[in-house]
């Protein structure tokens, strides 16, 4: 039996350091191995450009966006080369970072195995709805997140601490999560929940002003260089028409022009896990009614806030927005899994908990294996294909893919109209919201003969023994 002045086996240091070393590996294999390989997306071909554009002086791309993160991923070129390694690079690093600011908290507030499981939680298990996971490729939603999670953890050292610096620290934070993508301007009010929690009135009173006044000189220099007034003006006549007119979005198979509420807890399940998913709500009941504090309480606040705006203000939702709900999901669920093992009988309710967070992590193997294998895959393949078919020149008609998705690696001469014939090759994918039309359709059944098929991971390319040409009732192959 173990005595008094013995400490157990996870109390001792060299078992803590031992664990630290082996998540930093995992984390370091998760976030950064063949990051170059995958593929690159037709949003993140944007934001790459217009950021390497924008370090040059030049903002006429991507105007419809904030500005931050284009600037670091232009930064981030400037040091590993043009293209989408670097941003990727640094994005991965915010997430590494992310995870070590949360392991810091709950080490600080509820324990150090506490910030272990959120830093695991945060770093090993998926995020699907864009690439290996959402924050393996430069997308804004990573960027603004890590800004948001490290701004509130600056108030609430403010707080906490009393060290003045935190608060101006919170305030540039929070203006760069905000001027990367602007979603998390809902989050605002939870810098003044912080000092009431506290009851810190004095606090609010000078502190709150002073916040605001460096948080808008913050988002004004860093706009002030792409013309601050048009350009939010720009951004604002997009994203309404967006949000008005709905954007195309395929749930359970069904395309959605104006995604229903639900959508994004859909992309949530779809994008963690179901099992992650369970082990996430089971946390987060468990924060919520087992001694829940005032750390529970601030970080309810931004995931209640980010949910309402997210499922019932936007009406336009993407695979890849519920990632902002997913750090303070993982906080609270490590706090409620914390408090369980806490419990008594403590080695009961230890293993419990225990095994919940490996639950989470075996549930995550599948992505590991994802990482592992990644690679070009599909569009990435299509031209070396073409070239070793012989096809060198002439339209490539697409069907069932997004242009976004083919148009960095095919820019010239893709075309989706049929009027634009003759083709040299035909590509068709499984996106539902782009199907091919009934010319198509009839061609690649009647002419079946006159083509080659070869299928390339998720689409399939039809190359002609000819060309494909309009003949006045529809389309054929023409040798």
């Amino acid at each position: 039996m173990q005595n008094r002045t013995t400490p157990g086996v996870t109390q001792r240091p060299r078992v803590r350091v031992a664990a630290l070393v082996l998540l930093a590996l995992a984390a370091a294999y998760q976030c950064f191995w063949r990051i170059a390989s995958e593929n690159v997306g037709g949003d993140e071909a944007t934001y790459v450009k217009a950021g390497l554009a924008y370090v040059h002086g030049a903002f006429e791309l991507n105007r419809e966006h904030p500005p931050t993160a284009k600037y670091l991923f232009g930064l981030a070129q400037l040091v590993a080369g043009d293209g989408a390694t670097g941003p990727r690079v640094l994005v991965g690093a915010m997430v590494v970072i992310g995870a070590a600011v949360m392991f810091w908290w709950l080490r600080r507030e509820v324990s150090f195995w506490a910030g272990y499981a959120a830093a695991a939680l945060w770093t090993l298990t998926p995020r699907g709805g864009a690439g290996a996971r959402v924050d393996r490729v430069a997308l804004l939603d990573p960027v603004m997140t890590f800004f948001a999670l490290v701004a509130l953890f600056a108030i609430w050292m403010w707080l906490r601490t009393d060290r003045w610096w935190w608060l101006p620290l919170s305030a540039v934070l929070m203006a760069a999560s905000v001027t990367s993508k602007v979603s998390t301007l809902v989050l605002l009010p939870a810098f003044l929940v912080a000092p009431m929690l506290f009851r810190k009135w004095r606090a609010l009173a000078i502190g709150g002003p002073v916040w605001l006044g460096v948080f808008v000189v913050t988002g004004v220099a860093l706009y002030a260089p792409m013309g601050m007034v048009s350009a939010i003006r720009y951004m604002l006549d997009v994203q309404g028409g967006q949000n008005a007119g709905g954007h195309p979005v395929i749930l359970g198979g069904v395309v959605h022009q104006f995604a229903p509420w639900w959508a994004n807890a859909l992309f949530l399940q779809e994008g963690v896990g179901t099992g992650v998913v369970v082990v996430f709500v089971v946390g987060v009941l468990l924060a919520a009614v087992v001694r829940p504090g005032r750390l529970v309480v601030f970080l309810a606040v931004p995931l209640a806030l980010l949910v309402v705006f997210y499922s019932f203000v936007a009406k336009v939702a993407l695979p890849t927005y519920y990632s902002a709900w997913v750090p303070f999901i993982v906080l609270l669920a490590a706090i409620g899994l914390a408090r369980l093992a806490a419990l008594p009988p403590r080695r009961l309710t230890a293993t419990v908990s225990t095994l919940l967070v490996l639950v989470a992590l075996v549930a995550s193997a599948p992505f590991a294996r994802t990482v592992w294998e990644t690679r070009p895959v599909g569009i990435a393949r299509l031209v070396p294909l073409l070239r070793h078919e012989g096809v060198r020149s002439g339209n490539v008609y697409f069907a069932g893919i997004s242009p976004s998705a083919y148009v960095e690696y095919v820019p010239t001469g893709a075309v989706r109209d049929v009027r634009d014939a003759p083709f040299a090759a035909i590509v068709i994918g499984n996106d539902e919201r782009f199907p091919p039309p009934v010319e198509v359709r009839d061609l690649l059944t009647s002419e079946r003969s006159s083509f080659e098929r070869v299928r390339l991971d998720d689409i399939v390319v039809w190359i002609p023994d000819g060309e494909v040409v309009a003949d006045g009732t529809g389309l054929t192959v023409r040798r």
